[in-house]
């Protein structure tokens, strides 16, 4: 009738909240996180993460109850908005907007979904390091010239001091 799964959690459920009534109130023990801990990455039935979210707030664990519950809406999502979901995640991990993708990662974050918002996170660090190895190799690279003619970005003045000038725009005239 009922999966193991969700007996184990409901009799868990039973026994903790037999426990933690003698505990301090709105004090995260151990034991106390661990349950939030195993609920947020285990339990995937958003009755059950609802039912730990008022148990939570009834022992004055506020912060906890309120991610149980944001977890629990996340989980109970219509399957329309699951594929929406995923679509977003899927094309943020195919860009190269780097703000972009960490707002999404925000976001996924906001919902609980902490996996994801970790895969787009280093999905943004590997962009990065690209970016600065891109970075490096262009420094390396010596300047481009059109036909033997420099674009005139620096030149040294008689006292050997380096004075950038454009010699297109530059109305001053040379008096030398």
């Amino acid at each position: 009738m009922f999966d193991p799964l969700t007996l184990l959690l409901v009799g868990g459920g039973a026994l903790a909240w037999k426990e933690l009534s003698k505990k301090d109130f709105g004090v995260l023990t151990p034991s106390r996180d661990e349950r939030y801990r195993n609920a947020m990455e285990h339990c995937h039935q958003p009755e059950l993460l609802m039912q730990e979210a008022k148990l939570f707030a009834e022992h004055g664990l506020k912060a906890q109850a309120a991610m149980l519950k944001r977890r629990a809406e996340w989980r109970g999502r219509p399957k329309a908005l699951q594929e929406e979901h995923e679509a977003i995640y899927q094309k943020a991990l195919a860009s190269r907007n780097i703000p972009a993708i960490l707002a999404t990662a925000e976001g996924f974050e906001g919902w609980t979904a902490t996996k994801k918002a970790s895969t787009l996170r280093e999905r943004v660090a590997k962009l990065q390091e690209e970016a600065i190895q891109e970075a490096a190799a262009a420094a390396q690279e010596p300047p481009q010239t059109t036909n033997g003619v420099s674009n005139g970005a620096s030149t040294t003045a008689g006292n050997g001091a380096s004075i950038p000038q454009n010699k297109v725009t530059d109305t001053r005239v040379d008096d030398t």
